[in-house]
């Protein structure tokens, strides 16, 4: 952004009274997607794998906020202590998407798949991490928690990045409008049941056991797009008019 002049920092990021009369009068036209922009997305391999990788993630992560008040009473811990669990959510989630994001931007000059490698590196040390929580005595589990929280967000920034990066601007807002429908319709929504009845014919450490296979599998598939993901984004990068890009 342009630096503003000195003495006028506040009309600089408030706009001047020409703009906002500009800005209301021409509305930008949006078209809406069509099945053929969709249909587009499909061929886009990159893309595709990354909204499995998500998906997996989705699987994980829903199904452990759904269920983690009924887990922490399997381990004799009181109803209040989904507080802690919050907390570690809210603190570790947040850290961890700001270390996510400036590592990936860190190491992407050297290594141009490094969206899809830090985030699949995350999620490899999440699950043994969350499988260390399934057999540690509280409050020293809390710990383990808070590691597989935290390694597990590290994709949040440069999942989504990635998955930007390697659609066209055209269809850009479709893929990702695409990619939310696909990662909670067969993601979070399936969890619910799935871990729910694993846990009624078994235990809830069981049930909980395919929350840490489900992060392995998302980890596993983003390592998988690692190697093509700076190629892809260079041929997206190249065919994009400069005023799109």
């Amino acid at each position: 952004l342009p630096s503003a002049p000195p003495g006028r920092p506040l009309r600089s990021l408030a706009g001047s009274p020409r703009d906002l009369r500009y800005r209301s009068n021409v509305p930008v036209p949006q078209p809406r997607p069509n099945w053929s922009d969709y249909r587009a997305l499909f061929p886009n391999r990159l893309y595709v794998v990354n909204c499995f990788a998500q998906t997996a993630l989705t699987f994980a992560i829903g199904g452990l906020a759904f269920w983690i008040s009924a887990y922490l009473r399997y381990r004799g811990l009181p109803p209040s202590s989904t507080a802690i669990f919050g907390l570690i959510t809210a603190v570790g989630g947040l850290l961890s998407t700001l270390t996510g994001g400036v590592v990936a931007d860190w190491l992407r000059p050297r290594h141009p798949g490094s969206y899809f490698s830090v985030s699949g590196i995350g999620m490899l040390i999440a699950a043994p991490l969350f499988v260390a929580m399934l057999f540690t005595p509280f409050p020293a589990a809390w710990g383990f928690l808070f590691g597989a929280i935290f390694f597990a967000f590290l994709n949040t920034g440069p999942s989504n990045t990635a998955l930007a990066n390697v659609t066209p601007p055209a269809v850009r807002a479709t893929a990702f409008a695409l990619n939310i429908l696909v990662i909670h319709a067969l993601g979070d929504a399936l969890a619910f049941p799935t871990i729910g009845y694993i846990s009624g014919h078994t235990n809830m450490n069981v049930g909980f056991f395919l929350i840490s296979g489900m992060m392995l599998l998302s980890g596993v598939i983003w390592l998988f797009g690692m190697k093509t993901l700076g190629a892809d984004t260079e041929r997206v990068e190249n065919a994009t008019p400069p005023a799109l890009a």
